[in-house]
């Protein structure tokens, strides 16, 4: 992790000023996002127990990230792409996983998810034909849905 900036304990209210600034190799440990939209070009870095309200991403490249007892609540992705990501006791909370202005799904593909929840979320499909799945190659130990509206996810 050699050269990878860390945030630790912060909390952002705005996508402008100190998060704007920072690379797509981060660390986020013990933070806080609330109440605004991400268009970052990708997410490649470390989020660890931090806490996701109210935002909103758009067209977001999730690569290789590690995303490790981290809570979602009240999110949105827009057309998102989630390759090969560990995602390690994580919960999402009435999320909505939605398509793009251009008619496309979120994409999970190549990803590790333990001992994560899906509450009350719901995933869009693309329906045109010849569209990807929204879940592929993926490997799912001790997860669990409840209440999960759209694709269903084939834990």
């Amino acid at each position: 992790m050699d050269g990878m900036t860390l945030a630790q304990g912060e909390e952002f209210t705005e996508s402008c000023g100190r998060f704007a600034a920072l690379p797509a190799e981060t660390i986020f440990a013990y933070c806080s996002f609330e109440d605004f939209e991400i268009s970052s070009p990708s997410v490649e870095g470390v989020i660890l127990g931090c806490c996701f309200t109210r935002m909103t991403w758009y067209w977001e490249l999730f690569n290789t990230a590690l995303i490790s007892d981290t809570t979602f609540e009240d999110c949105v992705f827009q057309g998102c792409s989630f390759r090969s990501v560990d995602f390690l006791n994580c919960t999402f909370k009435r999320c909505r996983f939605e398509l793009d202005n251009l008619g496309g799904a979120c994409l999970f593909s190549d990803c590790r998810l333990v001992e994560c929840v899906f509450e009350n979320c719901e995933f869009l499909k693309d329906e045109r034909p010849g569209a990807e799945p929204i879940f592929e190659k993926n490997r799912f130990y001790g997860c669990k849905q409840r209440g999960t509206r759209g694709e269903l996810i084939p834990i």
